[in-house]
């Protein structure tokens, strides 16, 4: 029985298509979640569908190491431990080939999907660490494991994720923190609608599909180590 009942619960991308789902369902399994978004409004608009002593809302910069911090300083004000980390929060471009891009290109995605799981990890396994027990989730690609044209620094900065899924897993192993990644094909959101207009969203994975693998690699007796999981659609 997977079981997250009263688990202090971070969801990065909170207000986003998939983080909105998990942080829903997270919720009504029981979990006291917090959520946090680029802005207050959003994850706001969330907490206000929950009870206020399960739900926080926050905003922050997770891109930068102190905004990190933040989140998780006050996670520990309020709930008084971290049990959960969800790192949802990403970024998907491309379209570029290498001889055409700039620096820009690989410097935001490497900013958005690695350095947020990699500053919101480090924050948040410290009292995981102390507490002995906490579950870590990232989210990579499939790009992470082939790259596609035109798609390099989305690629780079998804396969940088699985690395450090596969460190940090056997750093903490000894102290009942676990670390795991997802591996998605494309996802049903409404931003990915929008910028794949000619592609089928009924083939693609859709958020519940991924929030309950993700409450599953949150249970208490779970015995996967920093693995890849690929998780597929129709299509």
């Amino acid at each position: 029985m997977v079981s997250v009942e009263d688990k202090i619960t971070i969801i990065s991308g909170a207000s986003g298509g998939l983080g909105q789902t998990v942080s829903e369902m997270f919720y009504q399994a029981g979990a006291k979640v917090v959520l946090v978004g680029n802005t207050l409004d959003k994850v706001q608009e969330i907490a206000n569908t929950m009870e206020p002593s399960r739900a926080l809302p926050l905003a922050a910069d997770l891109t930068a190491a102190d905004g990190a911090e933040a989140v998780v300083g006050a996670v520990l004000d309020k709930f008084g431990r971290v049990d959960i980390l969800l790192n949802l929060a990403g970024g998907f471009a491309g379209g570029t080939p290498i001889h055409e891009s700039d620096d820009s290109d690989l410097d935001k995605m490497m900013a958005l999907n690695l350095r947020t799981a990699y500053n919101m990890s480090r924050a948040a396994v410290k009292p995981m660490i102390e507490q002995q027990w906490g579950r870590i989730v990232n989210i990579a690609s499939r790009d992470a494991l082939q790259g596609r044209a035109k798609f390099s620094a989305y690629g780079i900065s998804k396969a940088a994720v699985l690395r450090l899924t596969e460190s940090m897993a056997a750093e903490v192993k000894p102290y009942n923190v676990i670390v795991n990644a997802l591996i998605p094909t494309a996802i049903d959101t409404e931003a990915n609608r929008k910028a794949m207009p000619n592609t089928d969203p009924n083939k693609w994975l859709k958020p519940a599909t991924i929030a309950k693998t993700l409450l599953f690699l949150s249970s208490d007796d779970l015995a996967i180590y920093g693995a890849g999981i690929p998780l597929e659609g129709k299509g």
